[in-house]
This record gives structure tokens, sequence and C-alpha cells, in this order.
């Protein structure tokens, strides 16, 4: 009689299989969960780095400045603007301000700069830092709400300060739209 051949039963191998490739499974998820990670990490990245270069250029600026460069004066409707599909919050309204972006220069509306006149305007240069390869759908725009008016038929141009809020949007996904926010404050001075 031959003794009992030494091995693995059918079962123990189906065992081993599925641990195996629950863990494989897993190894898996880890790797594509940090690659979408890194890209969005990569696109936050680039988008804080046009921020950055947006507030510098509206730091140099005053309230007047504001209001020449962006084509505001009392005249101009103040209203509600919001951003939609803002993550987290669904949408944001910013109640007697007004935006400005670059999904709408057009000839006509235009934002000259103040010393170069409309070829280049700062919206039009800021849509140049905009690389679709980078940040998909992107786009760079300004809600400015100002506030404590000296006198209320010229909320613009007498207000005390200025609230902007500067945003850079983008499509980091299929229906998941991403927004980085800035702010700053411009102060009139007193004459």
């Amino acid at each position: 009689m031959k003794a009992r051949q030494q091995g693995y039963s059918l079962i123990e191998v189906l065992v081993a299989i599925a641990i195996t490739s629950v863990v494989l499974l897993t190894v898996l998820t880890l790797f594509y969960m940090g690659r979408r990670n890194v890209y969005s990490g990569k696109q936050t990245t680039y988008a804080n780095a046009i921020g950055t270069r947006v507030l510098e250029d509206l730091s140099t600026m005053t309230a007047d400045d504001m209001i020449l460069n962006f084509k505001i004066d009392d005249t101009t409707a103040l209203a509600t603007v919001t951003l939609n599909n803002v993550s987290g919050a669904g949408k944001i309204d910013f109640n007697n301000s007004i935006g400005r972006n670059t999904d709408n220069i057009s000839s006509t509306t235009e934002l000259w700069s103040q010393t170069s006149g409309p070829a280049d305007g700062y919206l039009t240069r800021w849509k140049t830092y905009l690389d679709s390869s980078k940040l998909t759908g992107g786009t760079i725009g300004l809600v400015m709400t100002p506030r404590t008016p000296s006198d209320a038929t010229k909320p613009v141009s007498t207000a005390q300060f200025t609230k902007v809020r500067v945003y850079i949007a983008w499509d980091e996904a299929a229906n998941r739209r991403r927004f980085a926010f800035f702010d700053t404050t411009k102060v009139r001075s007193r004459q």
C-alpha cells in the first residue's frame, strides 16, 4: 500500500485564491485613488498659482483703479452673482455684487487696463494663464461687493471698501466642478 501523498486540497487552493484576490483588488484600488489624488493636487496647486498671480495684479490697484479697470460705475447694476456647482455648497450667492469672469469676454465687454487699453485687459491676460491641459474648462472670475457707501445713489464710487473675491473654477471630472477662492479688500481713501 502506498502512503497518502501530501498536497493541498481544492478547498485550500480556492481559499488562498480568494484571499489573494481581495488583497490585489485592495492594492489596485489604492493605486487608482492615489493617482486620482495626485492629479487633483496638481490641479489645485496650479489653480493656487493662478490665484496668487491675479491677487498680485489686484494688489497694485486702488479702489478707483478697480472701478476704471473693470468698467464699473454708479450706473452698473448691483445684482446677485451666483456660482453654481460649488463642492460642498451647491451654489453660492453674492448679493449686491458685480461679477466679471473670463468666460464672457467680447469686444463690447472687454475690460480695460488703465495703461494699455482694450487689447491688454486684465481678464484677457488672466485668461492666458488657463492652460487647458492643466485645468479643463477653467475660468477666472471676480465678485466685487461694494460696502458702506456714503451716498446710497452712488453705491460703487462712494463705497468705503469693496470686498473682492477671486475664484478659479475648473472641471476636475465629469459632473465635478472645483473652485479655489481668494479674497482681498479695497479700501477707499478719505478725501
